[in-house]
């Protein structure tokens, strides 16, 4: 079972399927992607909810947000870029969904996320479906050295979810 089929049957969207079918398409034989050798433009319409997370300096609070699209930063209400994964990973459920993103650098494994935030200070201040996935990206074939996800934000009335729903993905048969 692939990635993509993986995320289909979590209820991912179809941006998030389309991102994992890219990061298979460019693993060239190694069980992760080198994040330095994909060309994100030929995903141009994916970009603005991408994000990448550097842990070249380690897995933890060093992890350093290297990229982040402009839907991502709207949703925060500013750039995230060379700020940290652990003072910008805000909401409710943030413990949780910070644990499932080091996860991903320790364990080489995909996570899919999803959950229901309320993020104050931030217009318009209304409940958010969130849906996340996160790829672990190694330029040896060993050393997990960046990671890149894609979000995805919808507005809900009332909180959809009271707990997060965190999935490790398995890997694709051979």
């Amino acid at each position: 079972m692939t990635y993509a089929d993986q995320l289909a049957d979590l209820g991912a969207s179809a941006m998030h399927i389309e991102l994992a079918e890219f990061i298979a398409a460019n693993l060239n034989g190694a069980e992760m992607p080198d994040y330095k050798a994909m060309d994100l433009m030929q995903i141009p319409h994916l970009v603005p909810r991408i994000w990448v997370i550097d842990a070249r300096e380690g897995v933890g609070e060093v992890m350093k947000i290297l990229f982040t699209g402009t839907e991502i930063d709207h949703h925060f209400g500013r750039n995230l870029m060379g700020g940290y994964l652990v003072d910008n990973n805000a909401g409710v459920h943030s413990r949780e969904v910070y644990d499932a993103y080091c996860s991903v650098f320790n364990d080489k494994r995909p996570v899919f996320t999803e959950r229901s935030d309320y993020y104050p200070g931030v217009e318009p201040e209304v409940e958010r479906r969130i849906r996340a996935v996160l790829f672990p990206c190694s330029r040896d074939g060993e050393t997990v050295d960046f990671g890149i996800g894609l979000a995805t934000f919808e507005r809900t009335d009332r909180h959809v979810l009271d707990d997060p729903v965190i999935a490790k993905l398995i890997a694709p048969d051979a």
